[in-house]
């Protein structure tokens, strides 16, 4: 199980860093010259990775969740609660879908989902 983040603020690096180790999870860190590549590209799966030309939209915040079971994303969730820390906004699960995304449409797609 990992949680992908980026652009977070340092206090919410710091609560999704304790949720993770209360969830059993890696926390790892997206670069931005990482944000127009794909979410399989990120992950680790990606055979041949190419840049993609997407939405030139800045990511405010984003985390992603790989690996994840239901049971599993509901103990990161409350222990993310328990720090107090504001919300990140923009999250998602990897899905045989979004894989192929690259991480500036997800983002899109979440602000559109969200009605932002």
């Amino acid at each position: 199980m990992k949680v992908y983040v980026y652009n977070l603020m340092f206090n919410k690096i710091a609560a999704v860093s304790k949720a993770c180790s209360v969830a059993g999870a890696e926390l790892v860190t997206i670069s931005k010259d990482d944000i127009h590549k794909s979410v399989e590209h990120i992950i680790g799966e990606a055979k041949n990775p190419k840049p993609m030309k997407d939405s030139d939209d800045a990511i405010t915040e984003l985390m992603i969740f790989d690996g994840f079971k239901s049971d599993s994303l509901d103990v990161f969730l409350d222990a993310y609660k328990q720090t107090k820390a504001p919300t990140v906004t923009y999250k998602a699960m990897v899905t045989p879908i979004n894989k192929k995304w690259s991480l500036t449409y997800l983002y899109s797609h979440l602000v559109n989902e969200a009605g932002h």
